[in-house]
């Protein structure tokens, strides 16, 4: 006579079956990526048909939508704002204490993560979802501990990088990409058999978005060249620094706003959260009249990578300011994609310089340097960059100029996602 529910005998299988079953996480991580980015792209779409019929709408839903956003994340408790990342990295150093990471990463956060990026581009915030998506792959994994042989502090870092991982190769199906960002970004507290279980987690991950996102790179494949003329080398040079100077400043402006926002500014914003997050919604949607800026940027820079589009010259700052302000808002969202947005701004500055046959690879210059130096990750930003474009032949000039970026980027002393993580768990 069975006892209990049907799925409580899974508990008492056998080890290779409860490995089996651990393995399941990637394959549903990938489903919650592809569910995300379905679901964002609708709320945007009905954003953008919005500012389509009613010029003011960004005037109206971006105030009135973060006051509620700034409800729900108050009501559903800490864990949930932000980026993402910086949650996945916190769980990761509390390893030993099990209530500590259940603040952190578990199913419950997921779904207020995923429900607040879609109200985010519904009301039009500069958002990405590539950060959110590793903290849902770090819950979704780290809900399914229950199947490991050995529950210890070992086994909990392993499964949120693997986690962390899965989310970022299924989210911009860049599997080499979400290899290197676990390495890079995510693994200095590991060791132990960790590649094995990475590699099996981002594949299973893949061959599941993959087919959902039909096999495609992220921005499609664009016109991309090989062997860049040596004159070039210099403005791939002068590139990668202002690209590091832009993405230092963002991550500096931040992190530390106890440097540069006045205190009486800063003790209204504790006092009044939701009249701060109505006030940056408004100036968002001021900078929205002067440029495309809303969202993560994602479909305009696929049209400027491939040549079907022009960025004028204030977007690059209406682009950062709006993404700033997003950030200090506090709500769920990812800088991933609207920091290769603001890249591509920065390499638009230049293509008047070069010639036709060479402009994309230019605007791919100015993303890489950018996220490189936001991130602080170069490895991650060329690789990214790379197989999001299936532009294999600029990989030199991609690792140059991200090493480059986040070379200048260490002036300003701010590494975004560690300092976010540190503030969390103190």
């Amino acid at each position: 006579m069975r006892h209990g529910p049907w799925w409580s005998s899974l508990f008492s299988r056998p080890p290779h079956i409860k490995s089996l079953l651990l393995w399941l996480a990637p394959v549903c991580i990938g489903c919650a990526a592809a569910l995300l980015a379905y679901a964002a792209n609708c709320a945007f779409s009905f954003f953008t048909a919005c500012v389509g019929r009613w010029w003011w709408w960004p005037f109206l839903s971006l105030p009135a939508g973060g006051m509620l956003l700034t409800l729900y994340m108050i009501r559903s408790g800490k864990g949930a704002e932000g980026s993402g990342i910086p949650q996945a990295l916190a769980a990761q150093r509390v390893a030993d204490d099990p209530a500590r990471m259940s603040r952190l990463v578990t199913l419950r956060l997921a779904l207020v993560k995923f429900l607040s990026i879609v109200g985010g581009m519904a009301s039009g915030f500069v958002l990405g979802l590539e950060g959110p998506t590793v903290q849902i792959g770090a819950s979704i994994f780290y809900s399914f501990r229950r199947f490991l042989s050995v529950d210890g502090p070992l086994q909990r870092r392993q499964i949120i990088l693997a986690g962390a991982a899965a989310g970022i190769a299924s989210a911009f199906n860049a599997p080499l990409a979400g290899l290197i960002f676990a390495f890079e970004e995510m693994s200095s507290t590991i060791k132990g058999h960790t590649p094995a279980k990475l590699v099996i987690a981002v594949i299973l991950a893949g061959m599941v978005a993959g087919p959902i996102f039909g096999y495609q790179s992220y921005f499609g494949r664009v016109p991309v060249h090989s062997g860049m003329p040596l004159h070039l080398l210099p403005l791939v040079a002068v590139i990668a620094l202002a690209g590091g100077v832009i993405g230092g400043a963002f991550s500096w402006l931040a992190i530390r706003t106890h440097v540069w926002l006045p205190l009486p500014v800063r003790r209204w914003c504790a006092r009044h959260p939701y009249l701060f997050v109505a006030v940056c919604g408004l100036l968002i949607a001021a900078a929205g009249m002067g440029a495309p800026i809303y969202g993560s940027g994602a479909e305009l820079t696929k049209e400027v990578l491939a040549g079907k589009a022009e960025l004028s010259w204030q977007y690059l700052p209406l682009k950062f300011s709006g993404l700033l302000l997003t950030f200090l808002t506090g709500l769920p969202g990812g800088i991933f994609s609207p920091s290769l947005s603001i890249g591509a701004g920065l390499g638009s500055y230049f293509l008047p310089f070069v010639d036709p046959l060479w402009q994309t690879e230019i605007t791919a210059v100015g993303m890489v340097a950018v996220l490189s130096a936001v991130t602080r990750a170069p490895l991650t930003s060329a690789f990214i960059m790379i197989e999001m474009t299936d532009g294999h032949s600029m990989v030199l000039q991609a690792l140059a100029a991200a090493f480059i970026a986040a070379w200048a980027a260490r002036f300003f002393r701010v590494r975004i996602y560690h300092e976010l993580a540190a503030r969390m768990l103190h």
